[in-house]
């Protein structure tokens, strides 16, 4: 086994239910789940499931005492009004669940106390936390069972707002996970979005009292938290027991809320007893105190790595050691206006001393073109990391990691830091008069690149002004050194009509797929066998008609898996033509790469309203979307508009005016690099 044979070999399975688990609704559910909340709750059984259908503020907090999950229906996003919390004290026997998902508190906090069981399974995912209560964490899984606990938890995609600026001796954290008692513990904290504001506020907390605790800190990003932007913590200060935390810290992004402040603090790592095993690979803080301190007692077993991160504009170190830590081995990362030079002693030969070009400073953390830390590693050893934990191959926007390449690496060029660069996103706008039925698309991504592989989505009014329907099938193709839009239908563009495309960088996800005779049958063509057996997929396609014999197609499009294999299908039952073929995209599923479901409670008229922490308020973003059939078939061309204040929300439409389809299903990829007004979505820091 490799060097990293040391870190978590474990697999997260979160078992919340059990086969004999009912399901049940809220508020429109027979009794109780007609009445409140709380009473469905109460009167349903232990590890049965509650789905709220409702979007309405629930002026009342939510107790839940017992193994259990609450979880917002489909496509609907309930509101805990202000003051109000959802929090359990959970003593169960055996192997129990608790997960709660899919809400919005005004201001409260979702809370968890652990008392008991042989194992706990929390997830906690998808909620947004708009305001604190008074310095309370907004997210807290407390584990002070004394019976041998076992704790494993999943805290995903959250958003949280948080503020405490006084100074208490306490810790005081956005998100915490306090692992006291006895028994073991492991988790992943993964893609949350957290602000923590004030001079005392921490975003992420992981503290261990002397017990064994693995944990995965993944593709967050943390804006602020002076006292700790992502802070992990072994040990008591009081009594020395041992115990190890074992830690891999990938993907992160930290940075201050004020651009140029360096109110945050960085990626903060104590041991005081027992032992310390931390990896800490391709994170990015910029405009921060500290990029990664790491600090050990002199009796405690420290070792590790901490490579291929980006440290930029800090006060102090790039990279700090204390105390035993110095076991702790570094490579390949990147420094700059920090408290490092090239003579600094202790730094790795491979350490890279140079501007990381940022998108702007100290802003975006995004890398421009020719950054040094461009495609400086070989991709070997993190891919080697992602295969032994399970881990997708996403970077810290949740996009693919793997791209382009270059003359040493070949296919195994890596960046530096937590932000992969290589993908392109671009607004074309046709001309206003005789837009014809073929547009051409001038951008030096696409220009003389025959083997780019871009999608489109029609965006109905861009930077939310205008609107312009344009109801028709829309192709992309190549010829002369361009890529050109094309209207399958042969009719010309409605004018000024606008479309999203994405150019995805080269490299693994991403190809020109040709129809043959081999691989296309009836109304489909199946996809490579790359994406086989990967029903999670989210699959982009947009039809390239090639050059020769052209086939017209039409037909609204769909992706489809089945059989174990992806296919694109003509929704209108029709032979899907031997010849021309489709531009694809595909990747493991994200906080920006998911899947959208169409439903009662998003649904208004011909489009279906997303939720979504980049897209929300943001009308400059530009994304991706492409049809699923996992659903009933929604037999419409597509497109995506911006609806103002008071709703601030993207829509998928249908072009044709047709009410959209109930429980149609959609793939959304988002970029986050792709704005073009400044209070877009860097202004809010959710990207």
């Amino acid at each position: 086994m490799s060097r990293y044979a040391s870190m978590l070999l474990f697999a997260i399975v979160l078992d919340i239910g059990s086969a004999q688990a009912f399901t049940r609704t809220w508020p429109s559910g027979t009794a109780p789940c007609n009445t409140s909340l709380q009473a469905c709750i109460e009167g349903s059984a232990a590890a049965d499931t509650v789905l709220v259908a409702s979007n309405d503020v629930i002026a009342a907090s939510v107790f839940i005492h017992k193994p259990f999950v609450l979880r917002a229906a489909a496509g609907y996003r309930p509101v805990i009004g202000a003051g109000f919390v959802i929090s359990g004290n959970v003593n169960a026997a055996g192997t129990w669940g608790w997960q709660v998902e899919g809400f919005e508190l005004q201001q409260g906090y979702i809370a968890l106390s652990i008392q008991g069981g042989t194992r706990a399974n929390v997830v906690i995912r998808s909620n947004r936390v708009l305001s604190d209560l008074s310095g309370i964490s907004q997210i807290s899984v407390h584990k002070d069972s004394t019976v041998g606990t076992e704790l494993n938890y999943q805290i995903a995609q959250n958003q949280l707002d948080y503020y405490w600026d006084t100074f208490d001796g306490a810790l005081r954290a956005a998100l915490q996970i306090l692992d006291g008692g006895s028994g073991s513990s492991s988790g992943r904290i993964r893609e949350n979005r957290v602000f923590a504001r004030g001079s005392q506020s921490i975003g992420i907390l992981v503290n261990t009292y002397d017990r064994g605790h693995r944990t995965e800190v993944l593709g967050n990003h943390v804006l602020g938290g002076q006292a700790g932007s992502i802070f992990l913590r072994q040990g008591s200060l009081i009594a020395v027991t041992g115990g190890t935390l074992t830690a891999l810290v990938l993907n992160n992004v930290v940075r201050s809320i004020v651009p140029g402040s360096r109110q945050a603090d960085g990626i903060k790592v104590d041991a005081y007893d027992g032992a310390l095993n931390l990896t800490a690979l391709h994170n990015t803080v910029v405009d921060a105190f500290n990029g990664i301190d790491v600090f050990a007692e002199a009796a405690v077993t420290a070792s590790g790595e901490v490579g291929g991160n980006l440290f930029a504009y800090l006060t102090s170190a790039g990279l700090q050691r204390s105390g035993s830590a110095s076991g702790i081995g570094d490579r390949d990362n990147l420094f700059f206006q920090s408290s490092e030079t090239p003579s600094t002693a202790g730094l790795s030969a491979t350490s890279v001393f140079a501007d990381p070009m940022l998108k702007s400073v100290p802003g975006d953390p995004h890398l421009r073109p020719g950054s040094p830390a461009i495609d400086q590693l070989v991709g070997t050893e993190l891919e080697e990391v992602l295969a032994i934990n399970g881990l997708p191959r996403t970077d810290g926007d949740g996009l693919r990691r793997f791209k382009r390449g270059n003359s040493v690496f070949k296919s195994n060029g890596l960046d530096i830091g937590a932000l992969e660069a290589g993908d392109e996103t671009l607004l074309h706008r046709l001309p206003g008069t005789a837009p014809g039925n073929t547009s051409i698309v001038d951008h030096p991504m696409l220009n003389d690149f025959p083997q780019a592989v871009p999608v489109q989505t029609a965006n109905w009014n861009p930077d939310g002004v205008g609107g312009i329907y344009n109801n028709h099938p829309v192709s992309m193709f190549y010829s002369t050194g361009r890529w050109r839009l094309r209207e399958e239908d042969l009719l010309p563009f409605s004018a000024s009509a606008a479309f999203n495309i994405f150019a995805p960088g080269s490299g693994s996800g991403r190809y020109g797929h040709l129809n043959t005779a081999g691989n296309t049958n009836a109304d489909l063509t199946t996809l490579n066998a790359e994406l086989n057996g990967y029903a999670d997929y989210i699959v982009l396609v947009t039809r390239n008609p090639g050059s020769g014999s052209v086939s017209d197609v039409v037909s609204p499009l769909g992706v489809n898996f089945a059989g174990g294999m992806w296919r694109v299908e003509r929704l209108d039952g029709l032979p899907m033509p031997i010849s021309g073929g489709f531009n694809v995209y595909f990747q493991e599923p994200s906080i920006n790469a998911f899947r959208h479901r169409a439903s009662a409670g998003n649904i208004f008229g011909n489009s279906s309203d997303i939720d979504h922490p980049l897209l929300n308020g943001n009308r400059c973003a530009r994304f991706q979307v492409t049809m699923n059939n996992a659903g009933p078939p929604n037999n419409h061309h597509i497109g995506v508009y911006y609806i103002g204040a008071p709703f601030n929300r993207w829509s998928i439409f249908n072009q044709d005016g047709a009410t959209m389809t109930v429980s149609a299903d959609f793939h959304v990829v988002v970029d986050p690099q792709a704005v073009d007004c400044p209070d877009a979505l860097f202004g809010n820091g959710f990207e």
